[in-house]
């Protein structure tokens, strides 16, 4: 099996492991093939050592490897065409679509790379010459860290997180209450490396092979004690209805009257199941909450405002619904709520991380000028700001206060924002979005395994509310209780419970990435040290 692999070149291995990994991503259910897809890449490293590894070899290696999985990661960009809805020509459009798929890739894998270099400096120093198996440790640890680095800035966008690929396996992923995500991205990598020493190093293959084994099984007796330790209160629940309207994203722009008659259409039949709260999605009405619409056929003319609020009255339940709030000329995708007594939360939960190239234009000048097809993506005239707090709101039921902590899609790929929220007294979190502009790619999938990593990170029960795909309720668990299928009007309604504990991961945040940092850290400082202390 050696000889095999000495027989290929290493690059295409890492290009084989980068896809492999990507498709693992895509499709949850492969999961457990995450375990195995980045011996390849292993192997390839291996045999880089074997030689003069420099750094321009390493920097492009790890550009092939992160390309190679973001590519299939961020494929769903060509289900956007066309992008007739927008002004576009079917050309305009591929050009669009490619530069935004490759693009965006790039992008990710040109700072991804550095992760490489690292690599290469690592095996040159007597840490790895003496203990090469802590190439294990020492890959797994910048891997979570190059992970986490992409949640500061737009130019990262935390999508391919190897943690999504364990959210089919509840039991797995418990351990991410404990230390977070990146500790699941650390163990998969780690197990991967350790399987690959087990197989192509003689020297190192008893004790990779028992180390990969406990460290699996480990993580199956944590997860199993974990997930049956109760962290919810039962005798504090509400019933609530989560409204899918099947309006493509294109269509609220144009359609007020299809939009308030499937949601007034499934919110009754919802308050007539037994619902105590109904939520709607992410930007219902895509306008300004103070703006006019015609909610029917008739000559009724009336504000966002005042049509949700009378119909609140009319069912009799508080409905939490999405749109635009302005303040000071200053636009905002926020989520309101309206009660049954004529009083209205606006403003409750504005969105931290609106899109770029959606609702916000990075460096509009230049891009305007450089590239003013691209900049036609955005979807309004204005720039949407992000929203400064992790705004929890309470709803009362039955004289019990349960606060509800809300994530507006985009939001849902950065922990933080779970993290402050549950930080600042939520008890469940709402997942509002607008995942229609996916259409039916594996997008709609990747971003639903993000918010499952979120309600078990927390460990809350979790409502995703979304205008057109995988509107779903998951348990504490980060198990799926129901969900309603893609391009499908309707509902779905039960018994969410409130959590007012915590997990230990809401109390230490992100941790084990700084212990990662400090790992890789020591690891090049106890070399420099021996060579100032041979000198």
């Amino acid at each position: 099996m050696k000889n095999l692999a000495n027989r290929i070149n290493p690059r295409f291995l890492m290009i084989l492991s980068g896809s492999l990994l990507g498709f693992t991503l895509l499709f949850a259910k492969l999961g457990a093939i995450s375990y195995f897809a980045l011996i390849p890449l292993a192997v390839s490293l291996m045999k880089r050592a074997e030689g003069e590894y420099k750094i321009k070899k390493a920097y492009l290696d790890g550009f092939a490897f992160y390309m190679a999985l973001d590519i299939v990661a961020f494929h769903w960009f060509i289900y956007f065409y066309p992008l007739d809805f927008i002004g576009l020509t079917k050309a305009q459009s591929i050009g669009v679509i490619v530069l935004a798929w490759i693009g965006i890739s790039a992008l990710q894998s040109v700072f991804s790379a550095l992760v490489f270099v690292l690599i290469s400096r690592f095996i040159k120093t007597a840490v790895y010459k003496k203990y090469p198996i802590l190439l294990a440790p020492f890959v797994a640890s910048l891997f979570a860290v190059n992970e986490w680095t992409q949640t500061f800035t737009w130019v990262g966008v935390p999508w391919s997180r190897i943690a999504i690929s364990q959210t089919e396996m509840p039991i797995m992923m418990q351990s991410a209450s404990l230390f977070g995500s990146y500790f699941l991205t650390f163990l998969v990598v780690l197990v991967n490396f350790l399987i690959a020493f087990a197989i192509f190093d003689i020297n190192k293959r008893k004790i990779a092979a028992i180390t990969a084994l406990s460290l699996v099984l480990g993580n199956v007796v944590m997860g199993a004690v974990l997930y049956f330790i109760p962290k919810i209160d039962k005798d504090r629940s509400v019933k609530i209805a989560a409204v899918q309207a099947n309006i493509e994203a294109y269509e609220l722009f144009v359609s007020f009257e299809d939009i308030c008659s499937a949601y007034e259409r499934q919110t009754m039949a919802a308050v007539e199941n037994g619902a105590d709260v109904v939520l709607w999605s992410e930007g219902v009405f895509p306008i300004d909450i103070n703006d006019y619409i015609y909610p029917d056929n008739s000559d009724t003319y009336m504000t966002v405002k005042d049509y949700v609020s009378n119909f609140s009255k009319e069912v009799n339940v508080p409905i939490i619904f999405g749109s635009y709030v302005e303040v000071d000329g200053v636009f905002y995708n926020s989520m309101s709520i309206a009660y049954p007594n004529g009083e209205m939360q606006i403003k409750a939960y504005s969105k931290m991380h609106p899109v770029p190239f959606g609702e916000y234009l990075p460096l509009s000048e230049f891009i305007s000028a450089v590239a003013p097809t691209l900049a036609q993506l955005n979807g309004f005239e204005y720039d949407v700001e992000a929203g400064h707090t992790a705004t929890v709101f309470s709803i009362d039921n039955d004289e019990n206060s349960i606060n509800i902590g809300t994530l507006i899609c985009f939001d849902s790929i950065y922990e933080k924002v779970a993290i402050d929220s549950a930080r600042a007294s939520a008890e469940m979190f709402i997942i509002p979005s607008n995942d229609s502009w996916f259409y039916s790619s594996r997008a709609l999938n990747m971003h639903h395994s993000q918010n499952i990593l979120r309600a078990v990170e927390q460990g809350k029960y979790t409502v995703n509310c979304a205008n057109s795909g995988l509107t779903s309720i998951i348990n504490d668990k980060g198990e799926v209780i129901g969900d309603i299928p893609i391009f499908e009007e309707g509902y779905i309604i039960d018994t969410v419970y409130a959590s007012s504990g915590r997990t230990l991961y809401s109390y230490i945040g992100n941790l084990f990435v700084y212990l990662c940092i400090a790992f890789a850290v020591s690891s090049f400082g106890v070399d420099a040290w021996n060579k100032k202390k041979n000198k």
